[in-house]
């Protein structure tokens, strides 16, 4: 019996949560294959991450205007994270 492939870690739209295990998009997991996918290009990575994070404000903030997260929450999810990726990169 073969195992299924492993499943990605997508977020799941309008609620941008993790298809595969539930936590905010984009998970730790999401961020690891990311990082692989993107291999370096921090920029081109923070670009592609700039763009979704628009998207997740916009839907979240559509489902419920009350309740959505903060720019400055949204902003620590998709992007800060990024600043630590860069500086344990070697160099």
């Amino acid at each position: 019996m073969s195992t299924p492939p492993p499943r990605e870690h997508l977020p799941i739209r309008p609620i941008w949560l993790c298809r595969v295990d539930a936590h905010p998009w984009p998970c730790g997991a999401a961020r690891v294959a990311l990082l692989r996918q993107y291999d370096g290009d921090m920029i081109g990575l923070a670009v592609y991450l700039a763009g979704m994070l628009h998207d997740a404000a916009a839907d979240l903030y559509a489902l419920n205007p009350h309740e959505a997260p903060k720019p400055s929450a949204l902003w620590d999810r998709f992007l800060a994270w990024l600043d630590v990726a860069r500086r344990s990169q070697p160099r």
